[in-house]
């Protein structure tokens, strides 16, 4: 019926944004690589990355930043703490691509999501669907086959 067709293109568009996501992903993580390395110096790159994200916000937000100082004082420690796992974390990833393989620290830095379920689940009470377990499942045997490989 039209129940399904409908279904099945909302299906179809999803799978079709995923892969998109999944090139830009590979694109930044290329990107990032090439100029992680090429500056010889991965905090100092992770430094200006995040400096121009935010000068690149400035410049194209709207009138909400005149609310941030006072939302970034009612929660200074979500913050503080979201601001610099954020900074630690693609810092660490940036720096990792100067030693390793790139595919794999990307492949690696992609496990996250398996942290992200146990998060789900475990502190945050969420349910986790049988199509989202099998998904993190996978992830988990990709990064079981690397280590192996």
């Amino acid at each position: 019926g039209a129940d399904t067709a409908a279904n099945r293109d909302a299906r179809r568009r999803a799978t079709g944004f995923a892969l998109l996501n999944a090139a830009v992903i590979a694109a930044y993580t290329m990107i990032d690589a090439v100029g992680v390395r090429r500056s010889g110096a991965p905090a100092g790159y992770t430094m200006w990355l995040f400096v121009l994200t935010a000068v690149m916000l400035l410049l194209c937000s709207t009138n909400r930043w005149a609310e941030l100082p006072a939302y970034a004082r009612r929660h200074a420690r979500v913050v503080l703490l979201g601001g610099g796992g954020t900074l630690a974390s693609y810092g660490l990833a940036l720096w990792a691509m100067t030693l390793a393989p790139v595919a794999a620290v990307a492949a690696l830095r992609e496990t996250s999501i398996l942290f992200a379920a146990v998060i789900a689940a475990l502190f945050l009470r969420e349910r986790l669907a049988p199509g989202r377990i099998v998904a993190v499942s996978l992830i988990a045997c990709g990064a079981i086959v690397m280590r192996l490989g």
